[in-house]
C-alpha cells in the first residue's frame, strides 16, 4: 500500500474529479436488465434516503490506475508529481502516483497503481499535480483513472477439450 499524506502538507493543483463509478458499487449490468429491478430503482428515487446508507462504515481498500500525459510551458527541469487525493471520514488525504522531471520540450507522462485504504467509502477521489509553482500553467493532454478490479475466472464459460 501507498503511503498517505494528509493534503494540509501539500500545495497540489486540482486536474479532475475521478467519477464515482470508479469507486462506489453501482448496480451491474445484469441487474439493469432486469425490469422489476429498475422499476424499484425509480421507487427509491421518490423516496427520501439519507446519503449514508450508501457509504460503507467500515474500512474500504481501492486500487487505482492513473495516468496523466501534460504540458507545462516555461518548466524545464522541474519536478512534477501526479498525486490521487480523497476525502473520508478521518479526513482528506493524498498519495503519490509518480514523479518525473519535466523535458526540454515541456511534457510529460505521469503512470502509475496506486492503493488506498479509507475509512468508509471517499466523499470524493480528485487526480491533482503537485510541484508547480503558483500561477503556473498546466495543459492536461490525457488523463485517465480506473479502478482495478480483480477479474475472476467464469468457469462456466470454459469448454472442455480432448
Amino acid at each position: 500500500m501507498n503511503e498517505k499524506i494528509p493534503v494540509k502538507f501539500l500545495k497540489l493543483k486540482a486536474l479532475a474529479d475521478v467519477p464515482r463509478a470508479e469507486y462506489m458499487d453501482g448496480p451491474s449490468p445484469k441487474e439493469l436488465r432486469d425490469s422489476k429491478k429498475r422499476t424499484s430503482f425509480f421507487s427509491r428515487l421518490r423516496k427520501d434516503v439519507p446519503a449514508e446508507s450508501e457509504v460503507t462504515a467500515g474500512p474500504v481498500t481501492l486500487t487505482l490506475n492513473a495516468a496523466a500525459w501534460m504540458r507545462v510551458p516555461d518548466s524545464a527541469s522541474q519536478v512534477v508529481s501526479l498525486v490521487i487525493c480523497y476525502k473520508d471520514r478521518s479526513g482528506e488525504f493524498a498519495v503519490v502516483v509518480d514523479e518525473a522531471e519535466i523535458s526540454e520540450n515541456y511534457s510529460l507522462m505521469l503512470s502509475g497503481c496506486v492503493t488506498i485504504q479509507s475509512q468508509g467509502t471517499p466523499e470524493y477521489v480528485r487526480a491533482c499535480c503537485a510541484g508547480l509553482n503558483e500561477g503556473q500553467l498546466t495543459f492536461v493532454d490525457e488523463l485517465h483513472v480506473k479502478s482495478t478490479k480483480p477479474v475472476s475466472a467464469d468457469t462456466s464459460d470454459i469448454r472442455k477439450t480432448a
